[in-house]
């Protein structure tokens, strides 16, 4: 008989007396290891879970609750430690915000839901968008106004996807017709309803990028390139200017072309440097008449001739473009700059009579506004009558100063 058994105790007896001695000490992971030598895992899983209390950080709470629901025997004592670790787990996975992976959030929402807390479980599925077990749980909690709410929130939430998905089609479609004016006015005003909207933003962004606000465009025509410059008038200058040479001789706008009384003229702006004809300055409007050779600011030889219909050629600093100085014909169509405010854009206008132009498959109105890689065609999906080059391209084509119904 040993000496325990003499004294009438048992040997667990003595653990659980040992063990209850090191908890009252505030020794807890040694009287975890008692209570357990002793076989009371419940009471070991009570102590691992004050030591998760006892701690900071919550990966650490985490974990004495994961093993005090494994060192359990208790089904009640099991369950609120799971309980506990899925709550903690759950405030980590909110605090992370965006950064959680689904994954994750899943699993803390079915262990929240497996022990019992619901409406938390009913967060959790919420924070990744599965309404319909959110809905489920909710329900089998009895949350009632919880789940009403929910309710009408996702109606809300349904009825706005709704609304987006409209807008976003409307700004495409108005885009793939060419009436990038309308789409960007669609776009600005759902933006400005404080909805958010971020797809609506991009796909702004993305037409904006693409539109042509002139004054300088590049044209292809007949196989060759075009370099037009746009407009009523046109100036010359290093700064504010139709046509930008950059050099310091040249007045930041220097000189005006435009039609006067008598056909294209020319006239220096009061510049500093001059400009000169044949070594005298220009003090009037000089008629271009079958074209001139000017000098400007004594150093950047600038020749306008005349072109098709009321237009001019003006070629400067290694470049040859083409000032219709006012619509620019371009098969059936004609191309101007219109100006609303503060923004420009590169208007295709129909004359009345005329054929339609097509962009893809699409019929367009009698004025829209270009972008660039718009393929201008005169039937559905026909050949291109003109085509304005993708940004950021370099056509490998002739330049030239016009072609048969076109601009020269």
């Amino acid at each position: 008989m040993s000496l325990f058994e003499w004294f009438g105790l048992r040997r667990g007896d003595s653990r659980r007396r040992a063990a209850e001695a090191k908890e009252l000490a505030g020794d807890l992971a040694g009287a975890v290891e008692l209570y357990l030598d002793a076989g009371m895992p419940d009471d070991a899983a009570r102590v691992l879970l004050l030591r998760a209390d006892a701690e900071r950080g919550v990966e650490k709470r985490i974990a004495f609750c994961a093993a005090a629901s494994r060192t359990a025997e208790s089904p009640e004592l099991k369950r609120a430690a799971l309980g506990r670790k899925a709550l903690l787990a759950f405030d980590l996975v909110r605090a992370r915000g965006a950064s959680v992976m689904r994954s994750e959030a899943l699993a803390v929402a079915r262990e929240l839901e497996e022990a019992g807390e619901l409406e938390r479980a009913a967060d959790a599925y919420a924070l990744v968008g599965d309404t319909e077990s959110e809905t489920r749980v909710l329900a089998a909690a009895g949350a009632i106004e919880k789940l009403e709410e929910r309710l009408r929130s996702a109606m809300t939430v349904e009825r706005d996807q709704r609304e987006l998905a409209a807008v976003l089609r409307s700004i495409a479609d108005l885009d793939r017709m060419a009436e990038r004016r309308e789409a960007i006015a669609v776009a600005e005003a759902w933006i400005g309803g404080n909805r958010g909207g971020e797809q609506v933003a991009d796909a702004l962004r993305a037409i904006r990028a693409r539109l042509l606000s002139g004054p300088i465009l590049s044209l292809e025509l007949g196989g060759a390139l075009l370099r037009c410059a746009l407009g009523d008038d046109v100036t010359i200058g290093r700064g504010e200017a139709t046509i930008v040479v950059a050099s310091r001789a040249v007045s930041r706008t220097h000189v005006l072309i435009r039609r006067g009384p008598s056909g294209v003229e020319v006239e220096d702006l009061g510049t500093r440097n001059g400009t000169t004809l044949a070594g005298a300055r220009l003090t009037a409007p000089l008629p271009v008449g079958r074209g001139v050779q000017l000098l400007l600011g004594g150093e950047v030889p600038c020749a306008i001739t005349p072109g098709t219909g009321q237009g001019c050629v003006v070629e400067i600093a290694g470049e040859r473009f083409t000032a219709p100085l006012g619509d620019l014909p371009v098969g059936p169509w004609r191309i101007r700059l219109d100006r609303a405010g503060a923004s420009a854009f590169v208007a295709l206008k129909t004359p009345p009579g005329a054929p339609p132009p097509f962009l893809g498959d699409y019929q367009l109105a009698p004025s829209v506004e270009l972008c660039a890689g718009d393929a201008i065609a005169s039937a559905r999906g026909g050949t291109a009558v003109f085509r304005l080059p993708p940004a950021g391209e370099t056509p490998s084509i002739r330049r030239g100063g016009g072609a048969e119904g076109g601009p020269a």
